[in-house]
């Protein structure tokens, strides 16, 4: 079994990856409510319970809370909650009812609501939340807390969501405003800078702590050179993000546009143009960071950069991965990725705890080059096309990858995705 998945913590019987029982763990720690409160609180339990044992005979009855409010968890896992659902051969009926409150995108969740009865109440939402953090092993819930990463349901199942026939002609006004045709090929890209939070309503502070130590930072300048690269194949890339960029993407190519940092805040509804880019491009050129999930639900695929812990991949079959190196200053030597892996650089989530203490060893992480990057996008581009020629060497180097890494899915099957040849072949240090 993958390293990632630990048989030792289980919830409901599911295997929870570092990062979804740190989410878990978050949702215990609530505060107390008064006297009244907690009096309405039980009295709705009571409910709520009752009407799943009446209806228990004829369906399922389960509430969903959707995490609406934070872009990586409404994406990812409202998405993979439709997968799996869409897999269910039970043939008794599924009565599911998701709550949403504040919302990241207008336009997923209105996508959502044509798959499933949804409703859209802050104050329900805030008030079964209350109630569902202080029973959170209760049958009632459907576990939201679920990213779909590595989770073979995510790979078997289609992607969910649609786009109407009228919403598809607005996308098409949305290129031409770009300067772009519905029929012009375009990439997406997006660096996670400091300035970024899964919440653009909350950006961390510059100075704060994951203002300047997150570990998925990186620079959008190491991205030009491969959108530079694109451009020549006629290709048009489009820069994207939900939040003002700590810089604005330098280019004198009218074939490069700065989406997010430009464009962004002058459209009238730019929650659709968020998730409409995505689901068109080619392919993302990315981080580990929720933003690249409006393209992996719609089954995009996903070049990833700048990815750590070892570990933090891709989830679609197309999609493939470099990682950040890590670094001993005290040595000044990259280590291994088992080096990297015994050092705790492992799983999907580093925590600050974890930051500091590596810090205090002397490790730190170094970004992808432009270099690495373009080889990154040249295999993207030339596997998609039908261009890349298989390396006499490819299928080792990334079988020793895999046995070193141990990326399995939740049923021990490989990971789908691969990581760059180049990378590997330039890089044999890790290896």
């Amino acid at each position: 079994m993958s390293q990632l998945f630990n048989k030792n913590r289980k919830t409901k019987k599911n295997l929870k990856t570092p990062k979804e029982f740190i989410w878990e763990n978050q949702e215990k720690n609530f505060t107390k409510l008064n006297f009244p409160k907690q009096i309405i609180i039980k009295f709705i339990w009571i409910i709520l319970n009752l009407i799943r044992y009446i209806l228990y005979p004829i369906c399922d009855f389960k509430i969903g809370i959707l995490y609406s409010n934070y872009i990586g968890r409404f994406l990812g896992n409202t998405e993979y909650y439709l997968r799996e659902k869409s897999l269910i051969k039970n043939k008794k009926y599924q009565f599911h009812i998701l709550f949403a409150g504040k919302t990241i995108n207008s336009q997923i969740l209105k996508m959502v609501s044509r798959k499933t009865l949804l409703i859209h109440n802050t104050f329900i939402y805030n008030l079964l939340n209350e109630i569902k953090r202080r029973t959170l092993d209760s049958n009632l819930w459907i576990d939201l807390n679920i990213t779909g990463w590595l989770r073979s349901g995510w790979t078997k199942a289609k992607p969910q969501l649609s786009f109407t026939k009228k919403e598809e002609e607005k996308g098409k006004l949305l290129l031409k405003k770009l300067g772009l045709t519905h029929n012009d090929k375009f990439v997406c890209i997006f660096a996670k800078d400091k300035f970024y939070s899964d919440d653009p309503e909350k950006p961390p502070l510059a100075n704060s702590f994951w203002g300047t130590k997150d570990f998925r930072n990186c620079n959008i300048e190491n991205f030009v050179k491969a959108a530079e690269y694109l451009t020549q194949k006629n290709v048009y890339v489009i820069r994207i993000g939900l939040h003002k960029p700590e810089q604005i993407l330098k280019s004198t190519n009218n074939k490069i546009i700065d989406y997010t940092g430009t464009i962004r805040k002058s459209l009238d509804d730019p929650h659709f143009a968020d998730a409409y880019l995505p689901a068109k491009c080619e392919f993302l050129i990315g981080c580990t960071s929720g933003i690249y999930q409006f393209a992996s639900i719609f089954n995009k695929p996903v070049a990833s950069t700048n990815m750590v812990p070892y570990g933090e991949c891709g989830r679609n079959i197309d999609d493939i991965v470099i990682f950040k190196k890590c670094i001993n200053v005290n040595t000044n030597q990259i280590l291994s990725i088992s080096e990297a892996i015994n050092f705790g650089i492992t799983g999907d989530w580093l925590t600050n705890e974890q930051i500091l203490d590596l810090e205090s060893k002397g490790i730190f992480f170094r970004e992808n080059s432009p270099d690495e990057i373009l080889d990154l996008t040249i295999e993207m581009y030339e596997r998609l096309n039908g261009l890349w020629k298989e390396k006499n060497d490819e299928k080792e180097i990334q079988q020793k990858f895999l046995k070193i890494a141990k990326i399995y899915d939740n049923e021990g099957q490989e990971y789908p995705g691969r990581v760059c040849y180049n990378f590997l072949k330039n890089n044999k240090k890790l290896l």
